[in-house]
């Protein structure tokens, strides 16, 4: 708006006719709406989501990517969403897996936000104002859950063998929760496995193992296929040698025919030479019998040589195989007792100290409240002991002597003890006493009670058993009462 001011003269402005004026307003205002407009209608780069939120219309927001869309003021808002990659790194530790046995899995995970239309709403729903570190965090913690919660439900040495089927299940997994939040997972690199247990250095250890008999095998096999094929040149080679010896002997005895047809007529000639030619051939079938001998003395030296050296090695690969075995016998031992056993002895310690714990808490508990009763119980005693002092003591205060005070005591006591004496004789059954009487004075039921009571010991006797003397209120033993209370036995009856 300024600048088109400062494009058109003031004296030119106020110089010009009303309509001309407003005309100019007019166009002005236009302009300035349309660069308003302008501003306002957003384009996406291929590398954001442009969301549009406020009243959109359709939900929550309005997410477009690669494309534009134009921004109501006031009413509408707008952010952008980075579809840049980022990488999460999982440092996952002591997860249990199938046979609770902890693994570590270092891993790498790549995701991004999701470009798909139904899930770039989870993403403008829940991931939009969120910076790099913390849509970080919330993909580490769902990956992490959904690592172990794979992990679970798999061996050890499933892990270890088929990575492909772990890293399937991995991605199925943490695919279908990140998508909840708005991100896509877009690669899993898991760099390697461990556990505290060894189970997988155990198996590499047995793999390496097997390769190496596997390859002592294959040697000593090959080393026999040699051996067997240099026996087997020897054999062809005597039998060419006696081919050969044979093949002279028929050339030879062709020979001496023909050279007896035709020296017939030289008959001392040809039994000279004859003579001669059976010398030369008994020496040359002596030189080859000792060649023959010779040739079948050193093929089967050898033929004894391979068979040694063959059991030689048959005797090593079953050496190693058998100590091949041995170790992987004890592996797996390992594995299936050692290992559940290490657990079980863990869980026995743990659940004894947990016992422990409990009895000595329990009997502190105990201890306290016992102690808290037997406290309370002592200044319960102490105050009534207290009470008792203080009143005894202005008792002694309020009488002429200390005689007087245990007389007001004792007098106190006096229809305790008449009680006691009372309860006596109340429940004796009356109706079924049986009374012998001797038929002298002061006998049958009429003086029942009086000798009962005299059979009681008095309250004056026990009175002055105690040192004290009773006032006379209180009434005196007469004589008669005496006698009475010696009353004569019974007698039983006679005959």
């Amino acid at each position: 708006m300024n600048a088109l001011m400062n494009c058109v003269p003031v004296s030119a402005i106020l110089g010009m006719p009303p309509a001309m004026f407003l005309i100019l307003i007019v166009a002005i205002s236009f302009i300035v709406v349309l660069i308003s407009m302008a501003q306002r209608y957003k384009r996406c780069p291929s590398n954001k989501i442009l969301v549009i939120y406020g009243k959109t219309g359709s939900g929550a927001a309005k997410c477009i990517h690669g494309g534009a869309a134009f921004v109501w003021p006031l009413i509408q808002a707008y952010d952008y969403l980075d579809l840049e990659p980022f990488v999460v790194p999982i440092d996952l530790t002591n997860a249990l897996s199938l046979e609770n046995i902890r693994v570590t899995v270092p891993t790498t995970v790549t995701a991004a936000v999701s470009n798909q239309p139904g899930i770039m709403q989870n993403a403008a729903v829940r991931l939009l104002g969120l910076n790099s570190k913390e849509i970080q965090d919330q993909a580490q913690d769902i990956i992490l859950g959904q690592m172990r919660a794979v992990i679970a439900t798999m061996k050890i040495e499933e892990i270890n063998q088929d990575r492909q089927a772990f890293l399937a299940k991995v991605n199925e997994a943490v695919s279908g929760e990140l998508e909840k939040i708005g991100l896509s997972l877009i690669n899993v690199n898991i760099r390697d496995i461990e556990d505290e247990s060894g189970y997988i250095v155990a198996l590499g250890r047995r793999a390496a193992a097997e390769a190496i008999n596997q390859a002592n095998i294959d040697v000593a096999e090959q080393e026999k296929t040699g051996k067997t094929g240099v026996a087997e040149r020897n054999r062809d080679q005597r039998v060419a040698v006696a081919a050969a010896n044979a093949t002279a002997e028929v050339g030879e005895a062709t020979a001496d025919r023909d050279r007896r047809m035709k020296s017939a007529t030289l008959e001392a000639e040809a039994v000279s030479g004859e003579t001669e030619a059976d010398a030369k051939k008994a020496a040359y079938r002596a030189n080859q019998k000792v060649a023959e001998e010779d040739a079948r003395n050193r093929s089967e030296s050898a033929a004894r040589e391979a068979d040694g050296a063959i059991r030689v090695a048959q005797e090593v690969a079953e050496k190693k195989a058998e100590e091949a075995r041995a170790e992987r016998e004890e592996a797996r031992l390992n594995a299936e007792i050692v290992v559940p056993a290490s657990a079980d002895k863990e869980k026995v310690l743990i659940q004894a100290d947990a016992r422990k714990e409990q009895a000595i808490r329990i009997a502190q508990g105990e201890a306290e409240a016992t102690l808290a009763r037997m406290s309370a119980e002592g200044k319960g005693i102490k105050a009534i002991l207290d009470g008792k002092a203080e009143g005894y003591s202005g008792l002694v205060e309020s009488c002429a002597s200390a005689e007087q005070a245990s007389a007001l005591l004792l007098i106190e006591k006096l229809q305790e003890v008449a009680t006691i004496q009372a309860q006596a004789i109340q429940d004796l059954p009356i109706e079924k006493v049986f009374v012998w009487d001797g038929g002298g004075e002061g006998s049958g039921l009429s003086n029942l009670g009086q000798r009962l009571m005299g059979t009681l010991p008095p309250m004056h006797e026990l009175a002055k058993q105690v040192g004290l003397d009773l006032p006379d209120y209180l009434g005196k033993a007469s004589s008669e009462d005496k006698t009475s209370h010696s009353a004569p036995e019974p007698e039983l009856p006679k005959g």
